[in-house]
């Protein structure tokens, strides 16, 4: 019997009950063969009715019933695969509850909330709090009210996780030269780190023009980072230049 099993082979082709039931089962702390295997039969329509052995299962699917084998269901689990990653592009529910996310390429955000929320995202990396992805959440979903649990915190998350990626990808220049110098600064205190390349950015954007701040921080995301990585190549072509001198 040929049996014709179709999931979803990248983040974006989730649903939002789809891309919920994944954190979920993270939440779970479940291996992430696990986790492809939970998904595979409950995405397809998949029962397990009985193990026959130690290798094969009968499985029932609609009105038909059939045996798998163990590799059969490993190897259609590797459709999945990409589960194992943060996504390329950035993905979130649509909504938590009531509330509704930002653009979650982060279009049309204002710089600022991109600075905090990467303050508050390298502060989780460096603690672990949980206190920090709801604050993150607080803004992302752009309410005080948002309580996420803790599917709705993994959410958060690999939403931000994924977004640093796909900006990285925009802007390689700065991106790339601004994650190399925080690396060095792990046994410096945090919060002096955070503050000092916050302050970095905006001075580099307002020219040390103190009366430029408030406009820079209110200036969409894209365009910020556009002009910080034109400046990110500028100094490096810069620096080439005098060391062929």
């Amino acid at each position: 019997m040929i049996v014709n099993l179709n999931v979803p082979t990248t983040w974006e082709n989730l649903s939002d009950k789809q891309l919920l039931m994944v954190y979920r089962l993270f939440a779970r702390d479940l291996s992430a063969s696990e986790v492809k295997t939970i998904c595979l039969l409950k995405w397809t329509g998949l029962h397990i009715i009985g193990e026959q052995s130690k290798q094969q299962y009968l499985v029932k699917k609609g009105r038909n019933k059939f045996l798998l084998s163990t590799k059969q269901i490993q190897q259609a689990t590797t459709a999945l695969d990409f589960l194992d990653d943060v996504p390329a592009v950035p993905v979130r529910l649509k909504k938590i509850g009531r509330h509704r996310p930002l653009s979650a390429d982060f279009e049309k955000v204002p710089f600022e909330k991109y600075l905090f929320l990467e303050n508050l995202f390298q502060g989780y990396l460096n603690t672990q709090q949980e206190e920090l992805l709801t604050q993150m959440g607080q803004i992302l979903y752009d309410s005080d009210q948002l309580k996420p649990d803790a599917a709705e915190r993994i959410c958060i998350f690999y939403w931000f996780a994924a977004l640093k990626r796909y900006l990285a990808s925009l802007f390689p220049n700065f991106l790339t030269t601004s994650t190399a110098t925080s690396g060095n600064q792990m046994g410096a205190d945090l919060f002096t780190v955070l503050r000092d390349a916050t302050n970095a950015q905006i001075r580099a954007l307002t020219g040390g023009d103190i009366t430029k701040e408030a406009t820079i921080r209110q200036m969409d995301t894209h365009r910020a980072l556009t002009e910080l990585d034109a400046k990110a190549r500028e100094a490096e072509e810069y620096r080439k230049s005098l060391k062929r001198m």
